[in-house]
């Protein structure tokens, strides 16, 4: 594979003036938007002197050279090329508003291309659907009649912006476009290899996650500070907390983190930018990143740094006013300090027996929200076990119930972000709980009783169920803490009536089910199957063959049980759809006793 790289400023890339760049009809219509054309002008803007930028990689498929004009095919780049053109057309003409005609023609001699007959042509040809649109603009400055709407929302966002900058901000601005911002032009002679390589670099590999745009941000920022070896203890810092966090999702803990520093909820697509923002509210020598002027007067953002554990330094009288900032390293001790909170509570890994098995019910209940609250709520030695122990318990209750009854999860993220300003409070328990009350985020009584029996527990809500049967376990046997229920392994969720009884096989491994269960059973089977009082909890050794009669093996295996809730089982005669609502009712009045507010 013959390729060509050259790393290009923009006005080296237009400056052939008998290259015409064309992208291939089968390419699609330009189609970036408002984010995109708008992510490109603002990363041009916030670069100070000294920063670089990469506009990224273009393929060209290039043919032997002319004495005319020469027309490598785009295989790569079609969006960035066109929202290029379209900038530098907006420049041009607002130069020619500002009367300066010298700066608009030089300009344009980027946008056109001559071949030996000297007839100005487009410098950038598309697809059929969109090159008149673009052949207008570069030519004709005719843009009110493109029938691409994104050309015409690109082109006016780009003219009404710059049209508002001063001469010497919009200098400074085109010499950031055209000198200091490069692209890597890739040049492939043979067409297969460029196709391949185009291949290559969008389908092999990672995109890039927000974990990797975060460490690349704070390694750029710790390598503008140049002081200290600053460079060096972040990476450090970075290193140590990546290793903290193995087999944990990084993403997901950089999200929860931001989350319970801005007491509120934050969404993945938002982890960055509201990281970023953040960060560069409260953090030491910000100024010297591109992106301050951008976010640092955003009022929006949340930046009390007392409410979010970044320990404020003492203040004078004279700077009481002026928010105390952190520098970058007290930042990432802070966030590796969290992330073995927040990895001990992932694997229950605290040296507190007790402590590890409420997280675990959490965990059963599949309650990870909580990580939000409990990173720093259960890392603070100002706490004793005995209240960890209970704020856990009232957790457990809290999520459960909002389980149950359905509640929606989008809620949750932003519930336990709000949870964090409490911690510090002596009364910790009872700031929670009213907190909860208040909001209403707790449901009723009737409402946990009315949805208890009839909840669906079926694909991965199985630990949930099996919680539920534990919990209730350990009530019948009075809460002594004499008996742990085994693990998975060894002690298994039981479905009285099996989840599958329509097929041969089922029905010869446990029986015929559907004469058993008399009249619509394959119907009915398909509600019930997943509820709470067809479940239970077994040991691997009771195996359960099948039978003339599908319930009667099984009673005599329930009999054998050491587990209260099963072996009361091999009490009853039958067990049919009629049993499993009677036996709901019977596990609902139980768990409005354990799980109450």
């Amino acid at each position: 594979m013959n390729i060509t790289p050259n790393k290009l400023t923009i006005a080296q890339l237009f400056a052939t003036p008998n290259e015409q760049f064309i992208v291939p009809s089968y390419q699609r219509r330009y189609a970036w938007g408002y984010n995109q054309y708008t992510a490109l002008y603002e990363d041009l803007d916030m670069l100070k002197d000294g920063d670089g930028h990469l506009f990224g990689t273009i393929i060209l498929h290039t043919l032997l050279h002319t004495g005319g004009i020469n027309k490598p095919e785009l295989v790569d780049g079609q969006q960035r090329m066109t929202t290029l053109v379209i900038l530098l057309k907006a420049f041009e003409n607002v130069y020619r508003l500002k009367e300066k005609s010298q700066k608009a023609d030089e300009i344009k001699k980027m946008c056109i291309c001559r071949g030996l007959d000297e007839v100005e042509r487009p410098k950038l040809i598309l697809g059929d659907l969109d090159n008149k649109d673009i052949s207008n603009l570069i030519l004709a400055n005719q843009i009110d009649t493109a029938s691409n709407k994104k050309i015409i929302a690109a082109y006016e966002s780009y003219f009404r912006w710059l049209s508002d900058l001063e001469l010497d901000q919009l200098n400074r601005f085109f010499y950031k476009l055209t000198n200091v911002a490069v692209v890597i032009r890739l040049d492939v002679g043979m067409a297969q290899d460029a196709y391949k390589l185009f291949e290559t670099i969008n389908n092999r590999g990672l995109k890039l996650s927000p974990t990797d745009i975060i460490k690349n941000f704070l390694l750029g920022h710790a390598a503008k500070i140049n002081q200290d070896q600053t460079l060096e203890k972040v990476k450090e810092l970075w290193s140590n907390i990546i290793m903290d966090l193995d087999e944990i999702d990084t993403d997901d803990f950089l999200r929860q983190l931001i989350c319970s520093l801005l007491h509120r909820k934050v969404t993945m697509t938002m982890l960055v930018p509201e990281f970023k923002k953040f960060y560069l509210k409260n953090i030491e020598k910000a100024e010297l990143l591109g992106e301050f002027d951008y976010f640092s007067d955003d009022s929006g953002i949340e930046d009390d740094l007392d409410e979010v554990e970044l320990n404020e330094r003492e203040s004078t009288e004279e700077d009481s006013n002026i928010r105390t900032r952190i520098s970058i390293i007290e930042l990432l001790q802070i966030i590796r300090t969290l992330a073995l909170s927040y990895r001990k509570i992932t694997f229950e890994e605290f040296p507190r027996v007790k402590l590890n098995r409420r997280i675990g019910n959490l965990n059963k209940i599949l309650s990870k929200p909580t990580y939000i609250f409990l990173m720093h709520f259960l890392k603070n030695d100002d706490y004793t076990e005995k209240t960890k122990l209970e704020v856990l318990k009232f957790l457990e209750t809290l999520m459960l119930r909002r389980h149950i009854c359905e509640r929606r999860t989008s809620e949750n993220d932003d519930i336990f972000s709000k949870l964090v300003p409490l911690i510090g409070d002596e009364n910790i328990l009872d700031k929670v709980k009213s907190h909860i009350i208040e909001q209403e985020y707790m449901p009723s009584d009737s409402e946990f009783e009315e949805s208890f029996s009839k909840h669906q527990f079926k694909g991965k809500l199985t630990d949930r169920a099996k919680y539920v049967l534990e919990t209730i376990e350990y009530f019948k046997r009075g809460n002594t803490e004499e008996l742990v229920v085994a693990s998975a392994h060894e002690v298994h969720l039981e479905h009285i009536i099996p989840q599958t009884i329509d097929t041969k096989k089922s029905k010869e491994e446990f029986g015929d089910w559907v004469t058993y269960l008399g009249d619509k059973s394959v119907i009915k089977h398909k509600k019930y199957v997943n509820y709470i009082g067809n479940m239970t909890l077994l040991g691997e050794a009771l195996n359960i063959q099948a039978y003339n009669n599908p319930f009667a093996k099984k009673k005599a295996s329930y009999k054998k049980s050491n587990l209260l809730i099963t072996s009361e089982l091999g009490n009853q005669s039958d067990f049919k759809f009629t049993h499993i609502d009677k036996r709901g009712q019977q596990l609902t009045e139980i768990a409005l006793k354990i799980w109450t507010t």
